[in-house]
């Protein structure tokens, strides 16, 4: 009874690895093609309002976008009180759990209009690895699709329809946004310059180094490490491939004086792939969050100080 017991075991259990190699190997083969990110963007069909409320004076405007390519994009537009006069528009692709909401955060545009999109990947589970292997088709589709659902937002933003008719138009990419901003910005002529900021490159490296506390066998980290960033499409949307495209537009990095999220590494391959023009500046503490509203404060002010400036000045 017991070898019966022990065979049906060693059964299921040869039957879930093979599952799970299935599932791993499908995965892999899908993140192999390129994203085409212009054909998944499609053309601006549909534009529903989803809610509307003031901040701190500011009109905060909802909205949900459809693609005739099935797309579909959701995004916030705050309008402040008083616009400066050369109208300047930043498109914000912030962290994967702020998405729309960052405009929320930001303490005062000063004066410009902010828009923030949502990933369309939705929620991304951190409890457990089983749950985040078990997103993994769910993440990826997002991913890949998250450059379009920016192109999208920006046609829509440009429309005569959104009432904005911006004199500039700027995109900045925060933390997890960093990594894909550049796609669009690359496509899209009409952004006049990109902020990269707390972002980095060498997408395994950064994988591996916030597993590793979870994951102490260096071997199997850097396996999965590689995995990860391999289906998330690092070698068709990694920053690397895209900041070289987008000369001769400025392009601002800002980093962390404390870095506690990307190793050094990411940071120093990111600045290895810039061919144009540069800046690259630093905010006193930790990275990015929500919850760290000094240094959401101190992104704010190095932004939007700068945006006050109809050209490329540091002040005016």
């Amino acid at each position: 009874m017991a070898t019966q017991v022990l065979r049906w075991l060693a059964w299921v259990l040869a039957a879930c690895v093979l599952l799970i190699f299935v599932f791993a190997t499908w995965l892999w083969q899908a993140a192999q093609q390129a994203p085409e990110h212009l054909a998944r963007k499609g053309q601006l069909m549909r534009v529903e309002p989803v809610s509307e409320y003031r901040l701190k004076g500011d009109q905060v405007r909802e909205f949900r976008l459809f693609s005739d390519s099935g797309l579909v994009a959701d995004i916030a537009v705050r309008r402040p009180v008083r616009e400066l006069e050369h109208r300047p528009l930043l498109m914000v692709m912030g962290g994967q759990e702020t998405g729309r909401a960052a405009v929320d955060v930001i303490p005062d545009t000063r004066g410009a209009t902010v828009a923030a999109i949502s990933y369309p990947f939705g929620t991304v589970p951190h409890r457990s690895l089983a749950q985040v292997f078990m997103a993994l088709p769910r993440i990826q589709q997002g991913i890949f699709d998250t450059p379009a659902v920016a192109l999208l937002a920006l046609d829509y933003l440009l429309s005569p329809e959104a009432g904005i008719n911006p004199g500039r138009v700027e995109l900045a990419g925060i933390s997890f946004g960093a990594y894909l901003a550049s796609v669009p910005a690359v496509l899209d002529s009409r952004i006049e310059r990109l902020w990269l900021i707390h972002g980095g490159g060498a997408p395994a490296e950064v994988f591996d180094y916030g597993l590793g506390k979870r994951i102490p066998v260096t071997p199997l980290r850097l396996a999965i490490s590689n995995y990860l960033a391999g289906v998330a499409g690092a070698p068709h949307l990694g920053p690397e491939a895209w900041v070289p495209k987008l000369a001769p537009r400025p392009l601002i990095l800002v980093h962390a004086e404390r870095e506690s999220s990307l190793p050094r590494s990411a940071i120093d391959a990111l600045e290895a792939s810039v061919s144009g023009p540069v800046e690259i500046l630093y905010t006193p503490g930790k990275h990015v969050h929500p919850k760290r509203p000094e240094v959401v404060d101190a992104i704010s002010r190095l932004m939007f100080d700068r945006m006050r400036c109809p050209g490329a000045a540091l002040s005016c």
